[in-house]
Formats: C-alpha cells, structure tokens, sequence
C-alpha cells in the first residue's frame, strides 16, 4: 500500500497550501489495471499474478478443448466463470478498498477516482467479455450474467462485508451444491433462477457497497459490527499474527453495546484473590453477570447454525429441507459440535496466556501489584485455579451434556468410555499446554499448532466412533480400529505430558510467577 501511495504521488502534483490535488486528465489503462496489485510485494505480486494466469490458461484451454455444441456446456462455462470471479474479485479486487481509503485519508480525489474506475475496468473483462462470449456462442444472456455477477459479489462480500455477514459467503459453495431441491436452477428453470438470483445479486452489491462506503469514509472508528473483514486482516499484517501489541481494551470497545462484557465485580474483594485474578486477565474466564453471559452464548450458538446447516448438507440428507432442519435438532449432530467446539474453546485461553506473558510492557507488574496477593505459594495456586478454572469447567459441563444426550442414544460402555477419553484430553490439553505458558517454556509455534490440530482432530473422531458405537455398531471394538486408535492416543499423550510435566517444574521454578517469559 506504501508502494501505491507513492506510485499515486508521483502521478498527482500538489497545489499550493490549501490548494487542490489533480491528477493526469487521460485516462490511463494500464495504470487502472496495475492498481489492484499494488497492495502486495513484489514478489507475492507476482506468485499471484503467475498463478491467476496459469487459471485463466488453464480455463481457456480446457473449456476449448471440451467445447460441445449444446446448453450443458454454456451452463459449465458460466459456473466456472462465476467461480472464477468470486476467487478473483475476493482476493485481487477487494484490495481496491484499501486504496480508495488511503486515497481518502490522503486526500487524493483523483486516487479515489482510479481506484473506482480500476473496478470497473475489471468487471468489464472478468464480467462483461465472458457474458458477451456465451451469448455469442448461443447463452442465455441474462442466466450467465447474474450467475457471473453473484459469484463476483459472494467474493466480494468476503472480502468487504463484516465477519458476521462475509462469514456467510464461506457456505456458499456447500449450499450451492444442494440448493437444486431448494432453488430453481440455471439447467431446470432460467425464468426461475432468476426470480430469486437477480434480487440475490442486486442486495449483496448493495451491502457491499454501503460498507465499502463507510469503511473508505471513516478513518477510524469503526467498531467491530462495520469493519469489514480485509481491514481486520491489515490489522493481522500490522500487528503480526499472534496480535501482542493489539490492546484487547479497544477491541471490546469496538463492539456493539449490547455485546460488550458486564463484570460481575460483587464477588471480588479484600481476600478473593482467584476472583480478583479472573477479572484482571479477562478473557472467557472472566465472571461475568447473568444477562452478559447469556448474550455471549446466544451469539455463540446462533454463529453456529450456518456450520451445522453446512455439516448436515455434506454429510448427506437427500437435499430434503425438512429433513434438514429436523436435523438441527439431531443428537447426534449435537454432540459432535460440542465436542469439536468445546476443544476449541479451551484452547483460547491458552493462546490468551501467551499473549499476555509474552508482551514486555507493565501489564505483568501491573498485576503483581494487585493487593492481597500473598505469598508465592498462594499466588501461584490463586493463578492456576484463575487459569484453568474455565477451561476446565466448560469440559465438565460439556460431559454432564454428552453423558446425558448419549443415555438418549442408548450408548453402550465403548461409547461412553470415548466420549470421557475426548473430555479427558481436551482438559488435558489446556492443562498441559497453560502451564508451558506460565512457565515460560520456550515451545515452537509451528510444533504447537500441530499439536493442537491433531488433538482437535483426534477428539473429533473420538465422538464420531462414540455415536457408531451403539445399535451393533461398534467400530471400536474391532480389533484394527481399536489397535490404530490407541496408537494414535499414544502418539498424542506423550509429548502432552511432557510439555505438561516441563511447565509444572519451570512454573515452580519461577522467583515471581508475573515475569514475562522472554
């Protein structure tokens, strides 16, 4: 961007003080083709652009090759267009909208202008030129250009919508796939197709545009129900992954009202130290009020109904939509995603204790001065039972559920000894894994992101063997499954109990359990 700002210099001459930015009165074509790329390197500009080249080859070539007079393979060409174009416009177009608000905080007009024009420009090749192509080869006109058209705004919409609305366009490929018994399609009705698509089309580039609109506008400000996801992604880029220089202070402050967390201080106080601590290291562990807590969870689960839609279509329901809306109230279904989400969740305030023990600022000393700490030995018991008490607490509650919905299920002892397995390692992972944190272990990310996946991983098919194992069903009980799964348990547990006895003694070891890790 930096790159595209001073490019944008160089074509702009300035007016005196106070005067009026212009530009070049020509338009310029190969500069309006060159802006969306100006947001990357060098060399990651030209990895994307050899690979957007090898696609478009590889379409032309392929799409010439298997070229078959009749409406099947126009119908072909125009799906592949429309993909194209929502992976294009999502990753390439959607960087214009960092130009347009650079140009706007920069008070370049004529930037702001390119950038617009630049888009345009761009629909008309990867749009335009593709519709005119199949009309001329006998298409429907219409069909292929609002199927073109919706496939660029799901890209953009991800791109340039908020997370709790661009989250959506990420489904669109599973609902697509099974919307046929749902929607009329392009093949069986193109009256029909369009009845629903062209409305479709017409109000996501309408919210497309609204957002793009106040994301260029405002400067800052924006909280986090109107930031688009691209600006959430430059802020990943500016303060590195891990975000350790990110305040959490003014990401709870971006937040809807009604969203921002309550604290229930009436527990705290004068030798309430576990309770004091909670609240001073925030995150999920943090006590909140009643009504705040269960608007936390509600947001939770209504994030989780398009997963649970999407996890029904793909595992197979005939495409019936009663069929599938029975099935969100599966139990089946219900308690694999508490076991997959239960794991993750544990894992967050694991990744929260790094953070925060990694930063070198006086947050630590800050906490170390809290009033009624004690002595050593007690801060460090206060600290772990502050630590591991949400964790911890979420996996027993998560077990109660599962022991409960499995007695629906007639589960049998192999069932139930996988489900409690799941939720034994799930606990034991965020135990092992939270006093590396606070022990100061020097561990590889990379090495700890895979140790993490395959435990997600392994505790995902735990619950998928435990649902088999009933109505003479019991997977586990052969003895290759049994013999593959308590290998793979072992792989997993030795180096969890490593890193778990490590962070024990290094944790012990430490003169002040609120020194940084280096």
């Amino acid at each position: 961007m930096a790159r595209g700002s001073e490019s944008a210099g160089r074509a702009c001459r300035c007016a005196g003080s106070g005067g009026s930015v212009r530009g070049d009165r020509g338009v310029n074509f190969a500069r309006l083709l060159v802006l969306p790329w100006l947001a990357w390197s060098q060399g990651k500009r030209r990895a994307l652009l050899a690979v957007v080249l090898a696609i478009v080859a590889v379409s032309v070539i392929g799409g010439t090759v298997s070229y078959r007079p009749g409406a099947a393979w126009r119908l072909g060409a125009a799906h592949g267009a429309a993909v194209f174009n929502c992976l294009f416009w999502a990753a390439v177009l959607s960087q214009l909208m960092l130009l347009a608000r650079e140009a706007h905080r920069l008070r370049l007009p004529v930037l702001g202008r390119e950038a617009v024009a630049s888009l345009a420009l761009y629909a008309l090749l990867s749009i335009v030129m593709p519709v005119l192509l199949l009309i001329w080869l006998g298409g429907d006109g219409a069909v292929a250009l609002t199927e073109i058209v919706l496939g660029a705004g799901v890209g953009m919409a991800y791109a340039c919508l908020p997370s709790w609305l661009g989250v959506w366009a990420g489904f669109v490929p599973i609902f697509s796939d099974h919307a046929a018994r749902w929607l009329p399609m392009p093949a069986a009705s193109p009256s029909g197709f369009l009845a629903w698509a062209v409305p479709c089309a017409a109000a996501v580039w309408l919210l497309i545009g609204a957002f793009w609109r106040g994301a260029v506008r405002r400067d800052d400000g924006l909280n986090r129900a109107r930031k688009p996801i691209l600006l959430n992604l430059r802020s990943y880029a500016w303060h590195g992954l891990d975000r350790g220089n990110y305040p959490e202070i003014e990401s709870i402050r971006r937040r809807w009202r009604w969203l921002q967390p309550v604290v229930d201080l009436h527990r705290c106080g004068p030798g309430r130290t576990l309770f004091n601590l909670r609240v001073a290291m925030g995150g999920l562990g943090v006590p909140l009020t009643p009504a705040s807590r269960a608007r936390q969870v509600a947001v939770g689960l209504v994030s989780m109904l398009p997963a649970a839609v999407g996890l029904l279509l793909m595992l197979g329901s005939d495409d019936d939509p009663r069929q599938v809306l029975s099935g969100l109230n599966g139990t089946g279904l219900t308690m694999f995603l508490l076991v997959v989400i239960g794991a993750i969740l544990v894992l967050q305030p694991v990744e929260r204790l790094r953070l925060r023990w990694a930063r070198q600022n006086a947050e630590l000393p800050l906490l170390a001065l809290l009033p009624g700490l004690g002595d050593a030995t007690s801060l460090r018991r206060a600290l772990l039972g502050a630590a591991l008490l949400y964790p911890v607490g979420i996996q027993l509650v998560l077990t109660l559920l599962l022991l409960v919905l499995g007695e629906r299920l007639q589960m049998d002892a192999a069932g139930y000894a996988l489900l409690l397995l799941g939720q034994f390692a799930g606990a034991g992972m965020s135990v092992a894994l939270s006093l590396a944190m606070l022990g100061g272990l020097s561990i590889h990310r990379g090495w700890l992101g895979v140790l993490c996946i395959c435990g997600i991983l392994l505790i995902g098919v735990n619950c998928v063997l435990a649902l088999l194992a009933f109505d003479g069903q019991s997977l586990v009980c052969h003895p290759g499954v049994a013999l593959t799964l308590a290998m793979l348990w072992a792989g997993f547990f030795a180096p969890l109990v490593r890193i778990g006895v490590r962070g024990w003694r290094a944790f012990h070891r430490r003169p002040h359990p609120f020194l940084p890790n280096a």
